[in-house]
């Protein structure tokens, strides 16, 4: 809780929002239409990247630091100071996925699952209450839902993923 608080106090937002406009060319914050990168908005209230990795500071400091899928390095564009005020700018960006006319399951399921479980036609009819526990408490690099979802949503996503 300690580290969390102090990684909170790291960097000025302010500062940070201003070095994101070398970003702003290719990535959106405003919504969620993708420019040449995907859009921002949404960060911290993701639970992976693009790359798989969960969100946490080090995951995002490290595709800033060398670049991924298209994204050139950043390495030498921020003295240490500046990406510490870059990130602090970043970790507001926790905007919820957007209303996309899907049910309240597809919508968790699109934004939190479907990174690693391509189809939810896979899973669906196979959901068992050891997976049903992997849901609320995580497996493999997925968080545990319970820390990012209330009860009404993992039920609406275990609903989603249920036989029809």
């Amino acid at each position: 809780m300690v580290l969390f608080l102090a990684l909170m106090l790291a960097g000025n937002v302010s500062n940070g929002k201003e070095m994101f406009r070398t970003c702003a060319g290719c990535h959106n914050v405003d919504n969620d239409e993708r420019k040449m990168g995907p859009s921002l908005r949404s960060l911290f209230g993701k639970v992976t990247l693009r790359n798989g990795k969960r969100v946490d500071d080090a995951n995002v400091r490290e595709i800033i630091r060398d670049g991924f899928n298209g994204m050139p390095s950043f390495a030498y564009n921020f003295r240490p100071a500046e990406m510490d005020d870059l990130m602090a700018y970043l970790r507001t960006l926790t905007g919820k996925p957007a209303d996309t006319g899907l049910s309240l399951g597809e919508k968790y399921f699109t934004a939190y699952c479907i990174r690693c479980h391509k189809q939810a036609a896979d899973l669906k009819g196979r959901l068992t209450p050891e997976s049903m526990k992997q849901i609320d408490e995580g497996h493999g690099d997925a968080p545990a839902m319970k820390d990012w979802l209330d009860e009404p949503a993992r039920k609406a996503l275990i609903d989603y993923l249920k036989p029809q």
